[in-house]
């Protein structure tokens, strides 16, 4: 493992950590006439994240093509550079069925987590990436090869969001490097914020135990430090899971509606929120709500035409 700076790191011969606000995987296949066939995982939250990526490739390896970016899933924070960086290099996107839908519409991400037409405030590069065309789309669990050299398997890593991808990508010497986007977060990341959005409970539990079972030399998350050693890190994000799921069952123990929850939540975590925040905590809430519910641990009753929930 080598550091080629301060953020770009070499993990294996062919395969890099490009360390950020969101961590971009490199992919750096050298070829005959001395250039260097360059394939991204995720694209960072904009324009600007997307150019300081362009400059460390340009400036890390021999005549840089970049040749595509693939996605994770289509959040902002992993998807917001792809348009800048198609226009600059041309480059191809390439992201999963469910998330390329998202990518070519992405205000559905913002009326996702506001539940309707979001107000003009959430109209910023954090929530609505720009819009873009994906040039190839994939099952999840389909594996390709880049160039006849390097394989990826696409992982399906449902559960933070609709249609989420893992890549399990092997070099050429064997060695392996898994990309789990945001279905698991860094230790540091975890610490700050205890409260990681999510669109299914369920779901998130059951990839993060898919996680737990490959085999990797390392795993990049999609935020925060790598590991190479994952089994600490997925018990660490069960966890945040778990005893958030607890704070809610025990607030449940008498009915309150949802923005009594959010706020006892937020109180209880030492959360000052504003707009972002309670959107996205709010928006976790709910998804963790039905979990509950579905699962028959809680249940909810309207009355006098207000929502309560209840533990069981």
């Amino acid at each position: 493992m080598t550091m080629l700076s301060d953020r770009l790191i070499k993990l294996t011969q062919n395969i890099f950590c490009l360390k950020g606000p969101t961590n971009t995987g490199v992919i750096s296949l050298p070829k005959k006439d001395g250039s260097s066939h360059i394939y991204l995982i995720d694209s960072g939250n904009d324009d600007a994240q997307a150019l300081t990526i362009f400059e460390y490739i340009t400036h890390s390896f021999e005549k840089p093509v970049l040749k595509a970016v693939i996605n994770t899933h289509s959040h902002a924070d992993h998807c917001g550079g792809n348009s800048f960086l198609k226009e600059k290099t041309s480059c191809q996107l390439w992201a999963s069925t469910g998330e390329a839908a998202i990518m070519d519409c992405p205000v559905i991400e913002a009326g996702l987590i506001w539940g309707g037409m979001p107000v003009q405030e959430m109209n910023t590069p954090y929530f609505v990436a720009k819009p873009c065309s994906i040039d190839k789309t994939f099952k999840n669990d389909e594996s390709f090869i880049l160039e006849n050299t390097i394989e990826v398997q696409a992982v399906s890593l449902k559960g933070h969001y609709i249609d989420q991808t893992g890549f399990l990508v092997t070099d050429t010497d064997g060695k392996k490097v898994f990309f789990a986007g945001d279905a698991l977060s860094g230790r540091n990341v975890i610490k700050k914020y205890w409260i990681q959005y999510l669109f299914d409970e369920e779901l998130s539990k059951q990839s993060l135990k898919i996680i737990s079972g490959i085999k990797a030399d390392f795993y990049v998350p999609g935020h925060g430090d790598y590991v190479s050693e994952i089994e600490g890190l997925v018990e660490l994000n069960q966890l945040a899971l778990l005893e958030t799921e607890n704070l809610i069952l025990d607030e449940l123990k008498e009915p309150k509606t949802l923005e009594q929850l959010l706020k006892n939540t937020a109180d209880r975590n030492e959360i000052k929120m504003h707009l972002t925040q309670y959107s996205l905590i709010g928006c976790t809430l709910r998804s963790y709500l039905s979990a509950l519910c579905n699962a028959g641990k809680i249940r909810y009753e309207i009355k006098d035409n207000i929502m309560y929930w209840s533990a069981i």
